[in-house]
């Protein structure tokens, strides 16, 4: 796909992109009459609930670009794959990496959470909804407390709250980019929607438990609402809390990658820690 950035370009160099869960990624530098340039490729492998993903991903980039979300330009698609033989996206490479373990936790979700508001506020909105991955018949056998169990799931079938504002739909540190101690960019847009702010900052905060703690969860809830000036529907924001599972275990490990410390079996428990605070803020 180098002939998208420039008809006589040549990739002179390919550095496999680690921590995707869904999506194969390499950093390509592209060399041109226009100079060296850096892009980033994703590529999805064929399975049919991948399909759609490029455009939605497209789609989000479209709707952010020229509202103050640093996040990669769109050079180039192919969305059934008839070009390249496989689903996939180019787009410009931004600079900076994750930060998993941050010096500041205070300044990086501050940022974190001043960013997500800017997602929500964009005007224009891609046409695919989204209200989070919550499924009512999943056992939540991780939490080992019944009541805590019952309670849960009975908060969590209360009906969302109508909404519609542009959410990222898999917002959280792994697909967050930092520099110097700032935040640089935005990436992983496939699941980019219209939908309810709750769902997608309950997921952040979900992701926030699982690597960090309750604590740093509910700080990043107060953060957010405080930057938005408005409170998010809390049921929401409960279902999202209720989509891990013991899988997590499985590929949080992938997605970490060594940059931080992982307390795997521990993970349950700090997520029921935050499920009981989210239960405590609806009450």
């Amino acid at each position: 796909m180098t002939r998208h950035v420039h008809p006589r370009a040549r990739a002179t160099a390919v550095t496999p992109l680690f921590g995707g869960i869904t999506a194969d990624m390499d950093r390509i530098t592209v060399d041109s009459p226009a100079g060296l340039k850096d892009v980033v490729l994703r590529r999805w492998r064929g399975e049919d609930w991948t399909h759609g993903l490029v455009t939605r991903e497209a789609a989000g980039l479209a709707a952010i670009r020229g509202h103050g979300v640093p996040a990669p330009e769109l050079i180039a698609m192919d969305e059934d794959g008839s070009e390249t033989g496989v689903r996939c996206i180019l787009t410009s490479a931004l600079a900076g990496q994750p930060d998993l373990a941050p010096a500041d936790m205070r300044s990086w979700l501050s940022q974190l959470a001043i960013t997500q508001v800017a997602i929500h506020a964009v005007p224009s909105h891609p046409q695919a909804h989204f209200n989070g991955w919550y499924d009512d018949r999943a056992p939540l056998d991780w939490l080992a407390d019944p009541g805590l169990r019952n309670a849960a799931r009975e908060a969590a079938s209360a009906p969302p709250v109508t909404e519609s504002v542009l959410v990222h739909g898999d917002y959280q540190h792994f697909n967050v980019l930092w520099r110097d101690g700032r935040l640089s960019g935005v990436v992983d847009w496939p699941n980019a929607a219209t939908g309810n702010r709750g769902s997608d900052v309950g997921h952040c905060r979900l992701n926030l438990a699982v690597l960090f703690n309750a604590d740093t969860a509910a700080e990043y809830l107060a953060l957010y609402e405080q930057f938005a000036r408005t409170r998010i529907d809390r049921h929401a924001d409960l279902r999202a809390l209720l989509r891990f599972d013991l899988e997590w275990q499985r590929f949080i490990p992938r997605q970490v990658a060594g940059r931080a410390p992982l307390d795997l079996p521990g993970m349950p428990g700090r997520v029921a820690a935050a499920v009981r605070d989210a239960l405590d803020g609806i009450g």
